[in-house]
């Protein structure tokens, strides 16, 4: 059987975010280089630098409810939402009602391995969309853009 690193931290959140691992990874290196920048880091985190990197590319908020994972999921969960979820020791991705980790990908919460652990931690994540600026924000960032390309002259 292949081993699997402990990166569940990280792979849960690149499944939030749609981004691949190694780039998660990166994200947790530069939001706190202390813990996370060695070279031998293999993936090991904590809720508190999860959410950190989250709440960098949209809203997270706490969610109170607990129980196993499959009575949360279908308690506490919507059809289109998107979770981050801790149970016991591993962290999960919730979208769409499924499990997404470094084990799974899309697998139902009855069936996954974790169905029967506790939740202990569950945040809710919604991610930031993209808004058109104005026309005046555009003209003057363009205008800024011009003046440093003149001073670099």
């Amino acid at each position: 059987m292949k081993k699997i690193k402990p990166n569940c931290g990280p792979s849960s959140v690149a499944h939030l975010l749609g981004i691949d691992v190694e780039k998660s990874m990166a994200l947790f290196a530069e939001n706190n280089p202390k813990r996370y920048g060695s070279a031998r880091w293999q993936g090991r985190s904590y809720v508190a630098d999860c959410v950190s990197v989250l709440k960098q590319y949209g809203r997270i908020e706490e969610i109170a409810g607990r129980g196993s994972l499959k009575s949360f999921v279908e308690n506490h969960t919507t059809a289109t939402g998107e979770y981050l979820i801790r149970v016991g020791d591993h962290f999960i991705a919730i979208k769409n009602q499924k499990v997404y980790d470094n084990w799974f990908d899309g697998a139902d919460p009855a069936d996954c391995k974790w169905s029967r652990k506790r939740v202990t931690h569950a945040y809710r994540f919604t991610a930031k969309t993209v808004e058109q600026d104005d026309f005046s924000a555009r003209l003057e960032r363009s205008r800024k853009a011009g003046l440093a390309i003149q001073a670099a002259a």
